[in-house]
C-alpha cells in the first residue's frame, strides 16, 4: 500500500465516516508542513502543520501533531496540540489529549473529558428538516471551568477558557473522602 490510497491508513474521525472513495493521505511525525494545503480527500496528520489547509473531507490530527494556523474540513478530528481557527462543515472532535487554542466554527462539537481548549466556539446550526436532532442543550456566554464535558447535540455559542486547578500543596483539596 502507497501513501496515498483508496484504503484508510490510520484511526477514522470520532463519530463520523470518512468519505466514501476519498482518498487518503498522511504525513509522519517527523515531517512538517508549511503553506497551503487544499483538496478532496481525506488527510491524517502526525508531525507539523503551519498555514492554511482546507479539505473537501476528513482531517485528524494525531497525539504528535502541531498545527498553526486556519483549519477547514468536513470533519476535524484533533488528539494533538492546535493554535489557530478550526472550522468543520459536520462536526469537531476533541481526544482527551488534544490542546486547542483558538477559535471553533461548526454545527457538532464533541469534547472528551480532558481535552483542553482555550477560545471561542461558535455553533452554526445545520439545515433543518425532520432528521434534525433536538439539542439537549442551549448555552450562550462565557464560561470558565476547569473541565468541560459537552454531549453531541448540545448547542453552545460563546467563549470557553480551560483554567487548571493549582496542584500541589496549596492546592485546595477535593471535597469529599479524606
Amino acid at each position: 500500500m502507497g501513501l496515498f490510497s483508496k484504503t484508510e491508513p490510520g484511526p477514522a474521525p470520532q463519530g463520523g465516516s470518512q468519505r466514501t472513495g476519498s482518498e487518503s493521505g498522511f504525513f509522519g511525525a517527523k515531517l512538517g508542513v508549511k503553506g497551503k494545503i487544499s483538496g478532496g480527500g481525506n488527510l491524517i496528520v502526525m508531525g507539523r502543520l503551519e498555514g492554511e489547509c482546507d479539505l473537501n473531507g476528513d482531517l485528524v490530527l494525531a497525539p504528535s501533531a502541531a498545527a498553526t494556523g486556519e483549519i477547514k474540513a468536513v470533519t476535524i478530528t484533533v488528539s494533538g496540540n492546535v493554535t489557530g481557527n478550526l472550522a468543520a462543515r459536520e462536526r469537531v472532535h476533541l481526544e482527551k489529549t488534544a490542546v486547542v487554542n483558538g477559535r471553533i466554527a461548526t454545527p457538532r462539537l464533541s469534547m472528551v473529558d480532558g481535552a483542553d481548549f482555550n477560545g471561542e466556539v461558535e455553533m452554526k446550526k445545520p439545515p433543518e428538516g425532520p432528521s434534525a436532532p433536538e439539542p439537549s442543550a442551549d448555552v450562550s456566554g462565557r464560561i470558565a471551568p476547569p473541565r468541560l464535558s459537552m454531549v453531541d447535540g448540545a448547542d453552545f455559542n460563546g467563549e470557553v477558557e480551560m483554567k487548571k486547578p493549582p496542584e500541589g500543596p496549596s492546592a485546595p483539596k477535593p471535597s469529599g473522602k479524606k
